[in-house]
């Protein structure tokens, strides 16, 4: 396994209209396409990857599955777990979802993935802790098992969530030169 470093980006922006091979969906454990990001998705990428979705039923949080994208610019889209259904997102799922979903990823050779705010949504979580959460899998993730990640996208809906992303991007990688 070939180790790379990967260029991580942080983004303002809709993460429907990436560039990235593929996308992270962050997901409920019966896949409903409801508001939010997954409402987005559906919305511009097709009731195809609905039913796509539709097939794999009721999934434990922290899995990870792949289906095409659809009219999206991606080539597929990886929906990940975060919370069940009408539940409270809890820290450690963050954790749990995003190695999953980065994870898949390196198995299906993905150069480039773009990535959610993981907080976003009905289970709203605090961006700080969010942040903190998900670039401690990265980091990890990069150091240890990333084989075909190139670049990472980080995608943020609001200025304020990329500040607070940005700041904390700074004190978690900046300990890695020191």
């Amino acid at each position: 396994m070939t180790k790379r470093e990967p260029k991580i980006e942080l983004l303002k922006g809709d993460i429907t209209e990436s560039n990235s091979q593929c996308i992270v969906n962050t997901a409920n454990d019966r896949l409903i396409f409801g508001s939010g990001l997954p409402g987005a998705i559906k919305a511009k990428g097709g009731e195809g990857i609905v039913e796509e979705c539709s097939k794999f039923g009721t999934l434990q949080v922290g899995e990870a599955v792949v289906t095409s994208a659809g009219k999206l610019k991606a080539d597929y889209i990886i929906h990940t777990v975060v919370s069940k259904y009408d539940d409270f997102l809890e820290k450690e799922n963050i954790g749990k979802a995003l190695i999953s979903a980065l994870r898949l990823a390196n198995d299906l050779k993905i150069k480039s993935i773009a990535i959610p705010d993981m907080s976003m949504g009905i289970v709203r979580f605090p961006p700080e802790e969010c942040a903190r959460e998900m670039f401690k899998i990265i980091q990890r993730f990069v150091e240890v098992e990333n084989s075909s990640l190139e670049l990472i996208e980080i995608f943020l809906w609001d200025v304020e969530t990329l500040r607070i992303y940005k700041s904390i991007y700074r004190e978690i990688f900046s300990q890695d030169s020191k």
